[in-house]
């Protein structure tokens, strides 16, 4: 007995060697191949960082020298004619600021120096008859002057207003010093056309004391090693007196020079697969010592276990996705319908004529309209979890609905489709109590399907109230002369994410989701929906919803009150200029003038220098975003009102921003009455 038992874990003993030694050498190899891949790689990407750097370089110094000798070029003209094509001064400065992006100005300053001259004139009036002798650079300016050497200085601080570098040209004739022809010069509008065509890598550039001056896709040489970043010098001037500046051409991450995601996850799938060989060689080995049904029994338990890991993945992977697309897709789409709404409830307050006010009001409908949509999209997931919530307002039904049906009556007309309604036979519309959003949806999307599958014919829209002991039920109803539907088709109708015909996805683009949404928000009211079809003829949609009606039914008017809230010290931060823009303009109604911040670092600046009373802070910022800086002020204890203002309107980042420290968080785009509400609640 012990020796059939010796020889038993013996077999196993050499058969566990022999997997372990084949996993070692596939392993070893798949790690030898992983890492010259990424030499390799590394090699290359690195050559084609110095070609790249090396052109962009070249570019970069002829967009310099180009506008350098455009200068040189007219002070040229003037000594040549002794003074004589001064007259043409204005003309001529006019030309070279329209043929070089570079140049923000150009001016004359006399042997006096006094600046007697300067185009554009109205944003540099302040530096016209600016005696430079009281600056710092007059001592530079003469003496380079008198050389007759055209001088370039550092990044300098403007007298008018911003930055740039200030070129001197000399101007002699008559064997005398006459003057300058100087020019303010910032290349950045040029050289971003050219960085624009680089996206994967930065730019940096310093002039010789080591200003930055320029830089793209916020580069960051300390990260990378000297071998790692294009570096080389810059002469402005051929003459070389102004020193050089330092140009820095590197890859916009370090992870450019690292595996990429495809190759980490081929090594742990090599590694796995080693491995897995590995193993499956010891069962093999070990099966032969092992009766039939062990062997099965293993292999069933193998595919079970690598079939449960891969579903796993899966469904990790497809949450992560979803999560993500929620939060792109929120900020992406609100942000310029916020700017849309905003712009528009900004001019509802200006002069219009009764045409331009109309076409504002189908504007201001079709995007709050398109935001509702937007925002039952990007909340699929609680309809699918059964989590959304209705809401309770006051509003009329019929009105909503003949709003709806003026935003597609244009598009009916257009496609010539005979739009019938029974409008005019509805006396004394009620008012409800009820999810005004959802019901607009409902209403919204069973016209637009029946607009867009009609390409010939009529679309009827009727509408009818029934009170019922202090309810109304209302039914609606949308037949259309459309393309029908198969009855084969008719279970399909209503899944998510599915159209009935491959060739009308084609034709008529769409998500699939608006039939599905229409059914469950219809169901969650308390409603029915039906719908009658014949292919080739068309379809007729039924929906049927009770509401509570009203105590008060007199005429729904929203009205605006504006406050005085000028005591307020408040501070905007948001990186989008648009963004900055409406919201100072909405403030100013409340006689709010708040200062701007364009990112965190310039906000913490000015709240460590200034008490704010408010903080409006944007989430999505380049450098540190809303929720760092906001958590960087609770720190400093800071205790203005803070509200976040973004287009992420996910439930995962209005959570991290009342974590962060905010007091409240708005969503773009706000209306400006959710907005003042805001104020009133924290400033009344």
């Amino acid at each position: 007995m012990r020796k059939i038992k010796f020889s038993k874990y013996s077999h196993e003993y050499k058969f566990g060697l022999l997997s372990l030694l084949i996993f070692l050498i596939l392993s070893t190899l798949c790690v030898l191949t992983y890492y010259w891949t990424l030499q390799d790689q590394k090699e290359d990407k690195l050559k084609q960082l110095e070609v790249l750097g090396s052109l962009t370089y070249r570019d970069f110094e002829k967009i310099v020298h180009h506008n350098i000798n455009s200068l040189e070029d007219l002070a040229g003209r003037i000594m040549e004619s002794n003074g004589a094509f001064a007259k043409y001064l204005q003309s001529d400065t006019e030309r070279i600021i329209r043929q070089n992006q570079g140049i923000k100005f150009i001016e004359f300053i006399n042997e006096s120096g006094i600046i007697t001259f300067i185009n554009p004139l109205e944003p540099n009036r302040k530096a016209l008859n600016y005696d430079i002798k009281s600056h710092f650079r007059y001592s530079d300016w003469i003496a380079v002057s008198r050389d007759t050497l055209t001088n370039i200085t550092p990044w300098i601080t403007l007298t008018q207003s911003g930055k740039a570098f200030l070129v001197d040209v000399p101007i002699y004739y008559d064997e005398k010093f006459k003057g300058t022809i100087s020019a303010g010069m910032d290349f950045k509008p040029e050289f971003d056309n050219l960085s624009s065509k680089q996206n994967l890598y930065s730019i940096l550039i310093k002039d010789e004391k080591g200003n930055i001056f320029y830089s793209y896709n916020n580069p960051s040489p300390e990260i990378f090693e000297s071998a790692q970043i294009f570096s080389k010098t810059l002469s402005p001037l051929s003459n070389n007196i102004s020193g050089s500046w330092k140009f820095e051409f590197m890859f916009d991450s370090k992870d450019e020079l690292k595996a990429t995601s495809l190759q980490n996850k081929i090594l742990a799938l090599g590694i796995f697969l080693s491995f897995t060989i590995g193993l499956l060689a010891y069962f093999f080995l070990m099966a032969k010592q092992q009766y039939i049904r062990y062997k099965l029994i293993n292999r069933k338990l193998n595919t079970l276990n690598e079939d449960l890991r891969k579903e796993r993945i899966r469904a990790e992977d497809a949450s992560r996705a979803k999560t993500q697309f929620l939060s792109n897709m929120s900020h992406e789409i609100r942000t310029p319908l916020s700017a849309i709404l905003s712009i528009s409830e900004i001019l509802e307050g200006k002069e219009l004529s009764s045409s331009e006010k109309e076409f504002l009001k189908l504007m201001q409908n079709s995007s709050k309209t398109l935001l509702n949509l937007v925002n039952n999209i990007l909340h699929i997931d609680k309809i699918e979890a059964g989590k959304m919530e209705l809401s309770r307002e006051l509003f009329n039904p019929f009105l909503t609905l003949k709003k709806i049906v003026e935003i597609y009556a244009p598009t009916a007309t257009m496609k010539g489709i005979e739009l019938i309604t029974n409008f005019d036979s509805v006396k004394n519309p009620k008012n409800v109590m009820g999810d005004l959003s959802r019901t607009e949806q409902i209403f919204t999307n069973l016209i637009n399907n029946a607009t867009k599958f009609t390409e010939k014919g009529k679309i009827e829209i009727l509408y009818e109230e029934i009170s019922l002991e202090g309810k109304l039920k209302l039914i609606f109803i949308v037949t259309d002369t459309g393309i029908g539907i198969e009855p084969s088709k008719m279970p399909q109708l209503f899944e998510r994410f599915t159209q009935l015909d491959f060739g009308i996805t084609k034709k008529h683009q769409g998500s699939g989701l608006g039939l599905a949404i229409t059914k469950t928000l219809t169901e969650m009211m308390g409603g029915t929906l039906e719908v009658k079809s014949k292919l080739g003829e068309g379809s007729t949609f039924t929906v049927s919803l009770q509401f509570p009606i009203a105590e008060h039914q007199e005429e729904i008017i929203k009205t605006r009150s504006y406050r005085d809230l000028s005591y307020l010290k408040v501070l905007v931060v948001d990186d989008n200029v648009l963004n900055q823009k409406i919201l100072v303009k909405i403030l100013s109604k409340n006689n709010i003038e708040p200062d701007v911040s364009k990112d965190g670092d310039d906000a913490l600046l000015k709240c460590a220098s200034k008490h704010y009373d408010l903080i409006f802070m944007d989430v999505h910022m380049p450098g540190k975003d809303g929720f760092e800086v906001v958590k960087h002020l609770r720190k400093m204890d800071n205790t203005a009102v803070i509200l976040g203002f973004s287009a992420d309107v996910t439930k995962e980042a209005i959570e991290r921003g009342i974590k962060a420290g905010m007091n409240d968080y708005l969503t773009k785009p706000i209306e400006q009455e959710a907005l003042f509400a805001t104020l009133n609640k924290y400033f009344s």
